[in-house]
């Protein structure tokens, strides 16, 4: 059986073949591979246009490398308090400089999964009124709490970049190791900030209806 239609070169009407069970199998090949073929007019070869929510690859990338290095501080930290523990009660002999190090680390932890957090939209969050909420009204409201914390996490930025500037100047350093603070503090201002664009390029993605508020979280 074959149905009339619109041929995409001439312009006139093609036959397109309709499969019907009990007919044969290689007929039913037959049958799908035109239907599958592009000159069938049914399929197009035009680019796939992206979908709401889809991840570009440069934002996968830095999801995973600030993934990794968390995950790698988290590991690290683990096994500093492990044998800080372990020396301390069964030979009496701390690891030297422990506390500051796990003072440092710790920063670094929080910070580097700041970026993800936003971009994930993990915050801890209240869903009370989700349910009631239109879809039109949710848009906006997760642009507007977005852009709260584009605001607040562009103060800390700044704040921590002027800590730096100032812990530099007095070349401030830990009592036991003397690690210097002024580095850390303007490494915590750049993942501040790169937390503050993430939040801005959420705001992007629900005004352009990349972002679809009822696949991420509230």
């Amino acid at each position: 059986m074959r149905l009339a239609a619109p041929d995409p070169v001439a312009g006139a009407a093609a036959p397109v073949p309709i499969c019907r069970p009990g007919i044969g199998e290689e007929a039913n090949e037959l049958c799908v591979s035109a239907i599958a073929s592009p000159s069938s007019g049914l399929v197009s070869d035009a680019p796939r246009a992206s979908t709401p929510g889809e991840i570009s690859p440069l934002s996968r990338l830095a999801g995973h490398v600030l993934g990794l290095i968390t995950g790698a501080i988290l590991f690290v930290m683990m096994l500093l308090t492990f044998a800080d523990v372990v020396g301390r009660d069964g030979f009496s002999s701390p690891v030297y400089g422990a506390y500051e190090v796990t003072e440092f680390m710790m920063g670094t932890l929080i910070f580097t999964a700041l970026p993800l957090l936003c971009a994930r939209e993990g915050h801890v969050t209240i869903d009370i009124l989700d349910g009631v909420t239109p879809q039109h009204v949710a848009r906006w409201q997760r642009v507007g709490v977005n852009l709260i914390s584009a605001v607040a996490l562009a103060f800390i930025a700044w704040r921590l970049y002027v800590l730096g500037g100032d812990l530099a100047r007095t070349r401030e350093v830990t009592m036991t190791l003397k690690i210097p603070h002024s580095p850390f503090a303007v490494g915590f201002a750049a993942l501040s900030a790169l937390a503050c664009i993430a939040t801005l390029a959420n705001c992007w993605g629900y005004l352009t209806g990349r972002r679809d508020p009822q696949s991420t979280p509230s």
